[in-house]
């Protein structure tokens, strides 16, 4: 049996995957408004959640006479079709009885089999006319903003369908798990009933052992640092590990460091000879001529981690990582801080592609300019394109400025946080021992994660990387 929070962990995962679904048009039941039927609990709290999270009124009586009309009849919860004065609009089943005999009269979204973790009327899944739980509400909620849809019988489940349906596929509709994804969830809560899920199956069932190996990285950075003195703090996910979990994000699988450009500036003068270098190498643009990153990493010798990305390139050291960041100072001026995130984020965006060997783009804007950016990187050598992005992410080290932002990290487009929040590091444990990090932790996580101790929804803890490949080399024996 699940635990409380176990279950509301599970329930609160089916309410945030709908909310962000992109397949439903949720501007459209805004204007609609929804009359909902149905009398099963978990079902009915949910789409209410669901609502209520993005300002779609629910009613159960008609307000405006423009309402769509969801009713329910499941084989654990028949429940009532409204009389013929409200008949309804959509009619969600997992009956092949009622889908037949609705199938002329309205829509009908008709499930299959319904399983998934948390839901307490789970039946044992099988891949073909089986829905997960998610993509009832999902595929319900799509059908309700798509306008005049017409009557029939339609699937949103996995596989063939017993009987005759439309595919809600063809029609835009997207999955929020895969089969596979939802399965070991089902399973890990069979198992687990008072332990909050992730995907610990990753890399082999070898995601521990990836930590471990982070670990020997992390601690060979740490050993240089403080050795000579060096200040850095724990980073990203890593720093948001320490703070909330004590330790490694259960799922995630890297670990990032961040210093300041005059401490960086230190390590770089002594890494490669304090480096143990039989163990662990230092990845630069300098050290490896196949790496072009804007950020550095001590790697893992005799090791492998191939993403699909860096697996193009065959020379280069591929061993398990972590990363290792730079906070310059940017201006205290806020549109000179917008306009040195711009900049930043341009030369980024020219060295990266000039790496990749693909034409330049920018998020799809500033199409002409990224035409003839296209044609200054193909002819221009990448170590001038490094020093034209090295000179524009320090251009305001030289000025006695207050603020830093993440000109080499994932949260650049945050735009600028105050010098002062990192400050003289603090001590937190993470995982066997203390590491530093910034003095004002708490406003420079909300910097960077909004609310931080909210967890991700449980079927999108995941590990991140596009792994190909994973070798751990004699630290796996």
């Amino acid at each position: 049996m699940l635990s409380e929070n176990v279950l509301n962990d599970y329930t609160e995962d089916w309410v945030q995957r709908c909310v962000k679904s992109d397949c439903v048009r949720f501007d459209i039941l805004k204007r609609r408004g929804i009359m909902l039927f149905c009398e099963d609990k978990q079902i009915k709290h949910t789409f209410e959640n669901i609502f209520e999270q993005k300002d779609v009124y629910c009613t159960d009586v008609p307000l405006s006479g423009n309402e769509e009309v969801l009713c329910c009849r499941f084989s654990f919860c028949e429940g009532v079709v409204p009389s013929a004065e409200i008949f309804p609009h959509i009619l969600i089943t997992d009956i092949p009885a009622e889908a037949e005999k609705y199938r002329d009269k309205c829509a009908v979204l008709y499930t299959g089999m319904i399983f998934g973790a948390g839901f307490s009327h789970s039946r044992t899944p099988r891949e073909n006319s089986s829905s997960v739980i998610h993509d009832v509400f999902n595929a319900a909620l799509f059908m309700a903003s798509r306008k005049n849809i017409r009557n029939g019988v339609y699937y949103c489940g996995f596989g063939g369908c017993n009987i005759k349906a439309k595919s809600l596929m063809s029609g835009g509709f997207e999955h929020l798990l895969s089969y596979e994804d939802s399965i070991f969830m089902l399973d890990f809560s069979k198992k687990h009933g008072d332990k909050l899920f992730c995907f610990d199956n990753t890399y082999g069932g070898k995601l521990s052992l990836l930590h471990k190996s982070l670990f020997l990285c992390l601690n060979e950075f740490d050993r240089i640092c403080r050795k000579n003195g060096i200040k850095y703090y724990l980073g990203g996910g890593t720093l948001l590990g320490a703070v909330r979990h004590s330790g490694m994000i259960p799922w995630d699988d890297d670990m990032d460091v961040m210093m300041l450009r005059d401490d960086y500036k230190r390590f770089l003068s002594v890494v490669n000879s304090e480096i143990n270098s039989d163990e662990f190498f230092f990845q630069s643009s300098e050290t490896d001529s196949e790496y072009h990153s804007i950020f550095t990493k001590i790697r893992l010798n005799g090791t492998e981690f191939k993403t699909r990305f860096s697996s193009r390139f065959g020379n280069m050291h591929q061993g398990i990582f972590i990363d290792i960041f730079v906070h310059d100072k940017t201006a205290d001026i806020k549109a000179l801080q917008k306009l040195h995130v711009f900049l930043t984020l341009f030369v980024r965006s020219m060295v990266f592609h000039k790496w990749e060997g693909t034409p330049m783009h920018f998020y799809g804007k500033l199409k002409l300019l990224c035409r003839l950016t296209t044609l200054f990187i193909k002819h221009t050598d990448i170590r001038t394109l490094e020093k034209i992005q090295e000179r524009t992410v320090t251009f305001f080290d030289k000025f006695p400025t207050h603020s830093l932002y993440d000109g080499t990290g994932e949260h650049l487009r945050h735009g600028a946080f105050p010098a002062k929040w990192l400050g003289r590091p603090k001590y937190l444990r993470f995982g066997d021992r203390e590491y530093p990090v910034p003095s004002n932790y708490d406003k420079y996580l909300e910097y960077s994660y909004g609310d931080y101790m909210k967890l991700i929804p449980a079927s999108l803890r995941k590990a991140g990387h596009d792994v190909v490949s994973v070798n751990f080399g004699k630290y796996g024996e």
